[in-house]
C-alpha cells in the first residue's frame, strides 16, 4: 500500500501507519476443516467490475476439466452484476459447478463458509480484500493474486496461495487437492493470521495508540 500510494502521489512518505479494515472474527469464527473440504471451492464476488477477475476464476475452473479428480470437486459461485450471465455462461453444463446470481448478507456468508474449504478470489486490484479476509477468518484457504495489497494479507503457502494467472490458480487447486495435510495447516494459519492483524480488538488498539500520539 505504501509503495502504491507513493507512486500514485509522486511523493515520499516517511511517517505513516497502515491500518486494515476490521474483520468480525466472532461472526466469521474459525471452524476446523476436515480434508474433504479441500474439494469444496467457494467464490463470492461482485460481477460489476473486471477488477474482481471473475473471468480468471472461470478460466481456472475450465482448465481443470481434463484432470481425473475434477468431478470430485465442487464449486459454488455467488455474485451479481452486469458481467454475471456473460461470464458464468461458460460453466453451464458442468454438474459440479453451482451458480447463484444473488447478493448475500454477512450472516448468510458466515453460514456458507462452514461448508467450504477454499475461497477463490483472484483480483486485478485490491486495497485489502475484506471478503477474502472474512473467509480466512472462517478457515477457508484463499487463492488470490500476487498484486497490489494482497501479499500484505496472504503469505504464499502459509496463509493462502498467491498466483499470477489462471493456470497458476488451477495449479493451486490441484496442489491443495493432492496435499490434504497442507490444506489443513494453511486453513488454521489463515484464521490465526487474520485474527492477529484484523480483529476488532487489534484494530481498535492500533487506532487508540495513534490518537494518543497525536
Amino acid at each position: 500500500m505504501l509503495q502504491i500510494t507513493q507512486r500514485d502521489t509522486f511523493t515520499k512518505i516517511y511517517n505513516y501507519e497502515i491500518i486494515p479494515n476490521a474483520v468480525n472474527t466472532d461472526m466469521f469464527k474459525y471452524l476446523e476443516k476436515d480434508e474433504e473440504k479441500r474439494k469444496k471451492i467457494l467464490s463470492i464476488r461482485p460481477y460489476s467490475s473486471k477488477k474482481y477477475a471473475n473471468d480468471i476464476s472461470i478460466k481456472a475452473i475450465l482448465e481443470l476439466r481434463e484432470k481425473s479428480f475434477f468431478n470430485q470437486m465442487e464449486f459454488a459461485l455467488y455474485g451479481k452484476g452486469k458481467y454475471f450471465k456473460k461470464l458464468t455462461k461458460e460453466l453451464e453444463g458442468l454438474e459440479n459447478v453451482k451458480i447463484y446470481n444473488k447478493f448475500l448478507s454477512q450472516r448468510e456468508i458466515s453460514q456458507i463458509h462452514k461448508n467450504y474449504g477454499i475461497f477463490l478470489c483472484p483480483t486485478r486490484q485490491d486495497a485489502q480484500g475484506v471478503s477474502m479476509c472474512e473467509a480466512m477468518s472462517s478457515g477457508l484457504v484463499p487463492i488470490s493474486s500476487n498484486n497490489t495489497a494482497i501479499p500484505e494479507f496472504v503469505k504464499n503457502k502459509e496463509t493462502g496461495i498467491l498466483t499470477e494467472n489462471y493456470k497458476e490458480i488451477a495449479g493451486a487447486l490441484e496442489y491443495l487437492y493432492k496435499n490434504p495435510e497442507e490444506f489443513k495447516k494453511i486453513s488454521k494459519s489463515a484464521s490465526e493470521w487474520i485474527k492477529e492483524i484484523c480483529s476488532h480488538e487489534k484494530i481498535i488498539l492500533r487506532e487508540l495508540k495513534i490518537m494518543e500520539e497525536i
